[in-house]
Order: C-alpha cells, then structure tokens, then sequence
C-alpha cells in the first residue's frame, strides 16, 4: 500500500505562566463539556448554542450579522428580516496507519482524505442549519467559510447571517448562500436564488522516475514538465466534477456564481512497501526503486492538489424574485 509522509511539525517553544495575559473567561464543567458531545452525536445542538439563539430570538441579546452596512442597507429592499448570527464547526480526521502515514488507493489518489474533506463540509453545513432552523429562518446569506489542513486534521467552519424572507412559510431546510448582500440582491432582481454553497476538491500523489525528478530538472534549457501538468489538469478536471455533484444536493439548481479555485504543485515522496517476498522493488517511469532492508522504499513524487467552492443558483423568474416564487421552491426543496 503506498503512503506519502507528512511534512515534520516544527517543535513548539515553552511560554513561562508569567508572561501569559491574564484573561477571564467562563469555563465549561467535564459534564457540560460531554452533555455537547452527546448532543452533536445525537444530531442536536449544544446548550450554550441553544440558549443563544433563544435569547437572540426573543430580544434578549442583539442580533449579530456578518453584512457590512452597504450590503444590509441593500438587504432592507429586499424585505430580508436579520434574525441571527449562526454558525457550523466540523474537525474531521483521515485514516492513516500507525505512523501517520495518509493511505492512497490503487490509483495513487488520497480517497480517505479527499472524503474527509466532504465529511467536515457537511457536517458543519448541517450543524448550521440546524441553528438556522432553530430560529425559524429561511435562509442564511453571506455565510463566510474557511478550509483549514493540518497534517491529516481537516476542519470547516462557517458563519453567516440567518434571514426571514416576508410573508413566506420557513422551510425544512434553510437556503445556505456564501454570497454577499450586494450579489444577492442583484441575483433576486433578475430571476436568480442562491441556494446553496458547493465543494470540489481532489488530490493526487504521481511518483516520479529519474528523468522526470533529475533529468529534467538539470536541463539547460527551459521546458514544460508536461506529467505533472497533466495530472494537475486531471485533478482539476475531478474536482470541477465533484463540486458539480455537490451542488445537486439542492433541487434544480441550474448553475455555480462566483466559484473561487486554489491548487498546489508540491514535492514530496511516496512510501511503497513490499508485496511479497520474492518482490524486489518497484518501476517507476523507466526508474527501479529497489527495496531497503525493512522492505520499504522512498520514491520521489508530486502532489497535485485542487480546490474549489461555489454558489449554487436557480433560476425562479425572468424579472425580480417574489415571495411566492421562493415559497414555491422551498416547498420542492
């Protein structure tokens, strides 16, 4: 089974309890603490995320919203009532061995990991409109997300403004949206809504032979490695097709706005491990890898790595967006 390695954490400096800021803060008993842990295994909410909303809903606390004042004064034409701030955390960790080592499948793609990603979005989506839900919202707009790796621990949070749209029954399942207020706006006025937000994301480990690690580059010359080129254009290719079918998780939705991609091209090396015992070593690329004592072998390879995130959109109307269109539509969905 061929494994790629982590990169070495950097050690971590001692701080001495004097030079800490003092900072008062309300901490949670070990039976609060496992009371929340209960409740998000059991598909519920935390007390303290319950108590919040309960208070914000009924005038106690003000409501939060992630809008600048542009985007809420355009909000305000729209009949969108703010009803609070919600949000969703998810850490999510991939399956590795014993040594940390992040498992590839047959085809040299990090499954384990590129599913680890999908689990913390939806995840994390899911505790977000269930808050959403508990507040009797029918959408949250302008939700700001971030991905975040760390070695196998991938995590998503997202935070955004849950809205009431006037005269309108709330659904079973709010609207999620990433845009702004501005964009929203603009999208009601011409037919659109945004619906929801989508992934596409994959990674691809290819292991190298000489010519391609060394050969090319100690040329004289300058020159395309086209390998590598193209197994980043097949991880994009994937990705693009997975955020595709992210997004038919909403009905009817008809195209992707403002959809944001990232890549990464890096170096690295995969483990390979013997198979038998009258196996010698591996070819790669015209390159023979023979086997260490321990029956393992380092080969050079790249990481192809792309990802990329959009709204979802449906298209309701041939002018502006009513009531009675988005109703009609959560009624589907």
């Amino acid at each position: 089974m061929p494994l790629f390695r982590r990169p070495p954490k950097p050690p971590i400096g001692r701080t001495s309890e004097a030079s800490l800021p003092s900072v008062t803060y309300e901490s949670q008993s070990l039976a609060d603490v496992e009371a929340d842990q209960e409740a998000l295994a059991a598909g519920d909410l935390p007390r303290k995320a319950k108590e919040r909303l309960n208070k914000t809903v009924h005038k106690q606390l003000p409501w939060m919203s992630t809008y600048s004042a542009p985007d809420f004064y355009l909000t305000e034409h729209l009949q969108l009532e703010p009803v609070a701030q919600v949000s969703g955390a998810c850490y999510f960790h991939a399956s590795t061995d014993s040594q940390g080592h992040i498992f590839l499948d047959s085809n040299m793609d990090a499954s384990n990991l590129v599913r680890a990603y999908y689990r913390a979005k939806d995840d994390a989506l899911t505790r977000l409109s269930m808050e959403a839900t508990a507040v009797g919202a029918h959408a949250v707009l302008n939700a700001r997300y971030r991905f975040h790796r760390e070695g196998t621990i991938v995590s998503f949070t997202i935070l955004g403004t849950a809205v009431r749209f006037a005269h309108v029954k709330p659904p079973s399942h709010p609207l999620i949206s990433p845009l702004s207020g501005e964009e929203t706006y603009k999208l009601l006025r011409q037919g659109w809504l945004p619906v929801g937000m989508a992934l596409g994301y994959h990674w691809h480990c290819m292991p190298v032979g000489f010519s391609t690690k060394y050969g090319i580059g100690q040329s004289w010359y300058n020159q395309e490695f086209t390998s590598v080129s193209r197994k980043l254009m097949d991880s994009r290719s994937l990705a693009l097709r997975k955020m595709r079918q992210d997004a038919t998780q909403h009905h009817g939705v008809d195209g992707l706005v403002g959809v944001k991609v990232d890549y990464t091209v890096e170096e690295t090396e995969i483990i390979f491990s013997r198979g038998s015992l009258y196996d010698s070593g591996v070819t790669i690329d015209g390159t023979f890898y023979p086997y260490e004592e321990n029956g393992q072998v380092e080969v050079p390879a790249y990481n192809t790595e792309f990802f990329a995130t959009g709204a979802s959109v449906v298209r309701l109307a041939h002018g502006a967006v009513s009531g009675q269109d988005i109703e009609n539509y959560l009624a589907l969905s």
